[in-house]
């Protein structure tokens, strides 16, 4: 039997920006009231019947799969309606971890839209390649998903 190897830790940030033409009031609602809607379904981590955003300290964020299972993704830190939403979750290993994740979403009157500014910081055992994994799974989330559910009233995308 080997001696465990110690992990290395380290830290990333993981940015993306997207433009919404409605305004940030919409963009809100749509975001916490409407996740299960927007949320692509290959994110999933079992057999959902929906993906909630309770927006108040304390709140979840999380899959329902009924009769009281599902998966915890975040909880929430902050919520200022129509400005911003703070989470901190928990990476685990077979999702690049362990490490602590901290998500804000930042909402900024951008003419008579909005931009959303989502940042994700990750400590513990991570690298450039999770930072990577980070921010595409976030640019698909809210361009394949917020976006058009927002802007287009149609449903996510389940392709990959």
């Amino acid at each position: 039997m080997s001696a465990p190897q110690p992990l290395e830790f380290g830290s990333i940030e993981a940015l993306v920006e997207v433009s919404l033409s409605k305004p940030p009031a919409r963009v809100w609602q749509a975001l916490v009231d409407e996740a299960g809607s927007w949320w692509r379904p290959d994110f999933f981590q079992g057999a959902a019947k929906d993906f909630q955003i309770e927006a108040r300290p304390g709140g979840r964020v999380f899959e329902d799969w009924g009769d009281g299972h599902g998966a915890l993704w975040y909880t929430v830190t902050h919520a200022d309606p129509g400005k911003l939403l703070a989470l901190s979750g928990e990476l685990a290993p077979e999702f690049g971890g362990p490490a602590r994740v901290l998500t804000r979403f930042e909402l900024e009157p951008d003419g008579d839209g909005t931009r959303v500014r989502l940042r994700e910081y990750a400590f513990g055992r991570v690298d450039e390649k999770l930072g990577q994994s980070l921010e595409e799974g976030w640019r698909l989330l809210l361009e394949d998903g917020l976006k058009p559910w927002i802007e287009e009233a149609r449903p996510a995308s389940a392709a990959v």
